[in-house]
C-alpha cells in the first residue's frame, strides 16, 4: 500500500511540475509586419560627372516590427516612374537601415532604368524587409527622386562621315569611320583626305539618323530619329588633307588643314599575329583617294594577339600604349605593345597618320 502511495504521489508531483513549465513557457510569435517609412536626402539630383565621387543621395529607413527582435533583411529597388517597379534594378542588402550612393553608382542606376542622359526624369525608390521566407515581406512607402543623368561613354564606337567631300559620298552605308579622341570619348576625330563639298555625320552606318550637321548659325545641330528635321550641311572648302573634330558632348564642329607631305604612303599594311603568325599580315584595304585610311571586315576565329605593320620586316609597326593592350579602340604607338582581340567578327579601321584604330564588333 505504502509503494502505491509514494507511486501516485511522484505522478502528481510530476503532473504539477508540467504544467507549471507550460505556465512559464513565453511563446514567440511572428506577427504580419508594419512598413518601414523611407527617407531620402535630396529629391532632384542633377548630376555631373566631374562629381562623380561625390555622395549623391542616402536612403534611410524604420526597422519593421514582426512582433519580436529579429534581424531583417533588405532590398531596396529602382524604377522608371510609372512602371510599377516592372521591371526594377534590385540591391540586395543586410540587415542595414541606411544606403548611400555615389554620383556614378546613381548615375548608372539612372542608366539602367531607363532614364535618358542629359534630361530630367522620375526615379521611384522603395525598401523591402523579411525576416523569414516563410513570413511575407513588408514594403516601404515610394520615394520620387527627379534626376537628370549624364553619359560617362557614348553610346557610339564609331562616327561615320557621308557627303560629297567624302570617298563613299552619300551612301549612307558606304561613310567614313571616324575615331574617339584619346582623352575625351565623346570627341571623334580624322585626319586623311577630302574633296571640296559638303559633310554630315551618322551615329549608325546605313541609317540617316542619329544625325549631326549644321545649323542655321553653322554650329552643330542634332537630328535624333528620322521625323525630325533635316540639318544642315557642313562645307569642305577644297581638296586636300584635313582634321576633322566632332564633339558630339558639347556640339561643336571644327575643320583645319593638315600638312600630309611627311607622311609616308604605304602599299600594304594588315594584322600581324593573328593565328600566331607574326612572319605575315593579314592585309588591309585602303584606295588612292585615301591612302592612309585601312579598313576591312575580319573574323578571328579564336582569341588573338596582334599588331598593325607594313607587309615585310618589323621596322614599321603600330601597337597600343603599355596598360592599353586590351582595349578595342585607341591610338597605335610605333613599336608599341600587342593588342588582344577576343574571337568574333569585327570591322576594323586604323589610320596610318595619327595611329587610331578600332575594331568594332558585329
Amino acid at each position: 500500500m505504502k509503494a502505491i502511495f509514494n507511486k501516485l504521489f511522484l505522478f502528481l508531483a510530476a503532473s504539477l511540475l508540467f504544467v507549471s513549465c507550460e505556465k512559464d513557457e513565453t511563446k514567440v510569435v511572428a506577427t504580419e509586419g508594419t512598413s518601414p517609412q523611407l527617407t531620402a536626402t535630396q529629391n532632384k539630383q542633377v548630376l555631373t560627372e566631374a562629381q562623380k565621387n561625390d555622395t549623391a543621395v542616402v536612403f534611410s529607413w524604420t526597422k519593421p516590427d514582426f512582433g519580436y527582435s529579429a534581424a531583417v533583411s533588405y532590398s531596396i529597388q529602382f524604377a522608371k516612374k510609372g512602371t510599377n517597379f516592372t521591371p526594377a534594378k534590385t540591391v540586395y542588402l543586410s540587415n542595414v537601415q541606411r544606403k548611400g550612393y555615389t554620383v556614378t553608382e546613381l548615375n548608372a542606376i539612372a542608366a539602367e532604368i531607363g532614364l535618358a542622359a542629359f534630361t530630367a526624369g522620375e526615379m521611384e525608390v522603395r525598401v523591402s524587409g523579411e525576416i523569414s521566407t516563410e513570413i511575407a515581406a513588408v514594403t516601404s512607402n515610394t520615394a520620387t527622386l527627379t534626376v537628370t543623368p549624364y553619359l560617362s561613354e557614348p553610346e557610339y564606337q564609331v562616327i561615320y562621315m557621308v557627303g560629297d567631300a567624302t570617298e563613299g559620298g552619300w551612301d549612307n552605308a558606304k561613310g567614313t569611320a571616324m575615331f574617339r579622341d584619346d582623352n575625351d570619348a565623346f570627341i571623334y576625330t580624322f585626319t586623311g583626305r577630302f574633296k571640296a563639298g559638303s559633310l554630315k555625320f551618322l551615329g549608325i552606318s546605313g541609317k540617316w539618323a542619329p544625325q549631326w550637321g549644321a545649323n542655321a548659325q553653322g554650329g552643330v545641330a542634332f537630328r535624333e530619329k528620322d521625323a525630325d528635321p533635316d540639318p544642315g550641311s557642313f562645307s569642305v572648302p577644297a581638296d586636300g588633307y584635313y582634321t576633322v573634330i566632332l564633339n558630339i558632348r558639347n556640339n561643336v564642329f571644327s575643320i583645319t588643314p593638315f600638312d600630309a607631305s611627311a607622311s609616308t604612303t604605304y602599299n600594304s599594311i594588315g594584322l600581324a599575329g593573328v593565328n600566331n603568325n607574326w612572319d605575315d599580315i593579314v592585309p588591309m584595304n585602303t584606295s588612292s583617294f585615301n591612302p592612309h585610311f585601312w579598313h576591312f571586315k575580319y573574323t578571328f576565329a579564336t582569341s588573338t594577339t596582334m599588331k598593325f605593320r607594313i607587309a615585310s620586316g618589323w621596322s614599321v609597326n603600330w601597337g597600343p600604349a603599355k596598360g592599353h593592350e586590351t582595349e578595342l579602340r585607341g591610338k597605335g604607338v610605333a613599336g608599341g605593345e600587342n593588342l588582344t582581340v577576343p574571337a568574333g567578327t569585327y570591322q576594323v579601321y586604323f589610320d596610318d597618320i595619327t595611329g587610331h584604330y578600332v575594331f568594332v564588333k558585329e
